[in-house]
């Protein structure tokens, strides 16, 4: 592993200090991670890692540019996405994640099995899971999806299996990047998380809003208030709007879309490794347009058989270890469960308890 970076850090409160003082900001920042895909100087590394520290502790989300992606990628994505929406229900079913041994294909509103009462009570959303292909010599595993998505033959969608096969490998790449990003910022060796991610448990998954009726938009959510999962979410959103993160003050404030830019949050799984000190923020969505509204997820989770615990930067004798360990594929599949059933989010203990607090 590679040396520890303290460069750029000298004059920064430690963690634990740091969480203590949460700013409750009101937009969301941009880092830029050019200085990691031109393989500039450690310096200019640590300095973008200080930024995703200070975003990470604050609120859990952030823009990035600097990405290795052309905006003409992120929006081919997208447009793969609307063309299988566009398909009428019947064929969207062929592709049923019912007919798949890890729930991976379409699940419309209400969830796997929707009955009349759940379709007007879930999530009004549709989705589409997929994942990254094994990598060489790599076998199946029962707690990492890798290599069993389903996606429709190229007679029906020419270009759907390809493009998001090419997507999904170069967010991994994005995923390890950023990985080495996480582990400067919380005082680790730079490819101390990496390493954790080297068979990366990762689903990439459509969520397609449906327009909805005036009447019916501000009664039903497109994405109920939940937190993610794993370790953090690379998100490309449409030009729609919608989305909102709850900030340190437990204030709404709109994350809207950036022409070339991602959003990253920190999921559940990162939040129990760092102590708390990266909070995995609660986040909605709403469809209050005329049209549809879509965005393409990338869940990024660790090698499923790691065993995760806090970290030892992240601990001090006023913050001993809140969490015990838990084996990383174990703990997403309880959670992704009740998403697949229900058609809403699965929530853990944790975000339970942040959704009881005041949220307006």
């Amino acid at each position: 592993m590679s040396s520890v970076s303290t460069l750029g850090n000298s004059a920064r409160p430690t963690l634990d200090a740091h969480a203590s003082q949460r700013k409750a900001v009101a937009k969301l920042p941009i880092v830029d991670l050019t200085p990691f895909f031109r393989g500039d100087s450690l310096a200019a590394r640590a300095a973008v890692a200080n930024e995703v520290r200070d975003a990470c502790i604050n609120i859990g989300f952030f823009y990035i540019v600097g990405h290795n992606f052309s905006a003409a990628q992120m929006e081919d994505s997208l447009a793969q996405g609307r063309s299988f929406f566009a398909l009428p229900l019947e064929k969207k079913l062929k592709f049923s994640a019912k007919n798949n041994s890890e729930n991976l294909g379409f699940i419309q509103v209400g969830g796997l099995n929707p009955t009349p009462d759940a379709v007007h009570q879930a999530d009004q959303k549709e989705r589409f899971y997929f994942t990254r292909d094994l990598a060489i010599g790599e076998s199946f595993d029962d707690l990492n999806p890798a290599g069993k998505s389903q996606f429709p033959r190229s007679d029906t969608l020419p270009r759907f299996a390809e493009a998001l096969k090419t997507d999904t490998a170069k967010k991994v790449k994005l995923a390890k990047i950023l990985c080495r990003a996480f582990s400067l910022s919380l005082d680790l060796p730079e490819d101390f998380l990496e390493d954790y991610h080297d068979r990366m448990s990762c689903i990439h998954t459509f969520n397609y809003y449906p327009p909805l009726e005036p009447t019916l938009a501000d009664k039903l959510w497109g994405f109920s208030p939940h937190t993610d999962y794993g370790s953090f979410t690379i998100l490309n959103q449409d030009d729609s709007g919608g989305l909102q993160a709850r900030n340190a003050a437990e204030q709404w404030i709109d994350v809207p879309p950036i022409p070339g830019a991602f959003v990253i949050n920190i999921g559940d799984l990162m939040a129990r490794w760092t102590n708390d000190i990266y909070v995995s923020t609660l986040h909605r969505v709403t469809n209050r347009s005329r049209d549809p509204r879509l965005s393409l997820a990338f869940f990024a989770t660790p090698n499923s058989r790691a065993a995760i615990n806090v970290l030892p930067t992240c601990t001090s004798a006023a913050r001993p270890p809140r969490y015990q360990e838990v084996v990383a594929g174990e703990y997403i599949k309880v959670l992704v469960a009740a998403v697949y059933a229900t058609g809403k989010p699965g929530i853990s203990a944790n975000t339970a308890v942040r959704i009881n607090q005041p949220t307006e």
